[in-house]
């Protein structure tokens, strides 16, 4: 357990130091994205990930490999897979209702996987005082244990298109969502430097709660 217990506070002057270092950093990946490089990079990546997940994730979330530029690449392909089950969801059930609240719907697709990693992402940032880690090394973490639900939004697109294969997808994404589940908690685990889970389930749930909760609030809103 950790000597002291982290308290929820907002360091404003740290979090606006971060979030600009990390929109800097995102803006250079991507003017130097050589996306058939960093496309087969990410894929041998993934290969050596299927191979020892926990270990994959342990070395991002310990700042031993920068993966960043995998991860802009594991993010354009969640969001495009995100919007291709949105489009198809609003061309296969007619919700055409106005030209506004379709383009709100697809704003929220290209938003939904980013606010799904970056929410929790600050709220491990503010929370995390005696491990400080950077949001680029937080946001690599997450989205790194979210490979399954990536894979899940792919398995999405597949299940809107071919009818009737819920059958076999339907307990392989149920598989791929515990699987990202207990990547996710030993990824923030990592981050956190806890070694023992008593120390760290109450921080857990407390940050998941606190995601939902403003996640939640998004949805009200209608971006999430």
């Amino acid at each position: 357990m950790a000597e002291k217990e982290e308290k929820f506070s907002v360091d404003t002057e740290q979090l606006k130091n971060e979030t600009k270092e990390t929109v800097n950093q995102v803006k250079d990946s991507i003017k130097n994205v050589d996306l058939k490089k960093d496309a087969e990079e990410t894929k041998g990546f993934l290969k050596e990930m299927l191979s020892n997940p926990f270990e994959a994730v342990r070395r991002v979330a310990e700042d031993e490999e920068n993966v960043f530029s995998k991860v802009i690449v594991l993010m354009i392909v969640w969001i495009a897979a995100s919007v291709i089950t949105g489009i198809i969801s609003l061309m296969k059930y007619g919700k055409y209702s106005s030209i506004g609240n379709n383009v709100i719907d697809f704003i929220s697709y290209i938003l939904n996987p980013i606010f799904y990693i970056v929410v929790p992402a600050i709220i491990i940032l503010l929370m995390n005082k005696n491990n400080k880690k950077s949001l680029i090394t937080i946001i690599s973490t997450l989205t790194v244990a979210s490979v399954p639900i990536i894979i899940n939004r792919v398995i999405d697109i597949i299940e809107s298109l071919v009818s009737g294969i819920t059958i076999v997808s339907g307990p392989i994404s149920t598989m791929f969502s515990a699987i990202a589940i207990v990547l996710t908690y030993f990824g923030m685990k990592d981050l956190f430097g806890e070694k023992e889970d008593k120390g760290f389930i109450k921080k857990y749930a407390i940050i998941k709660l606190l995601a939902a909760f403003v996640l939640v609030i998004l949805g009200r809103i209608g971006i999430y």
